[in-house]
């Protein structure tokens, strides 16, 4: 895991998640901008994941146990899809909360990245 990255992608995370809870507080819909946040910080997670791969595959080792940081690797790469996903199904103005929650869960399954890695 790269350290830099992890920071980047935890700040972007809430940064997005605090856009999602204004669009809520706004009684907004998702919309392209929440949809594009999403596919941002899906991105940002794609890369963290190619590169945990590339660790992986030199020979590196999660401190923490393998299973688990492969389950919070695979974890995280399915939570902002299906949060958008439900969020855009859901009319009301609790769509972008939905957003929200995706995005702080996100930052948490990263946080948790982060310390199974490093033990």
């Amino acid at each position: 895991m790269v350290d830099t990255l992890a920071v980047t992608l935890i700040v972007g995370m809430l940064v997005l998640a605090g856009l999602s809870l204004v669009m809520t507080a706004l009684d907004r819909r998702v919309g392209r901008l929440l949809l594009a946040a999403a596919v941002l910080g899906e991105a940002g997670l794609l890369v963290q994941v190619v590169w945990a791969i590339v660790r992986l595959a030199g020979g590196a080792r999660p401190d923490g146990g393998m299973a688990i940081f492969i389950g919070y690797l695979a974890g995280s790469l399915v939570i902002l899809p299906i949060a958008a996903a439900w969020g855009l199904a859901e009319r009301t103005r609790w769509g972008p909360a939905v957003v929200a929650a995706g995005f702080l869960v996100s930052a948490v399954l990263i946080v948790r990245m982060q310390q199974v890695w490093h033990g």
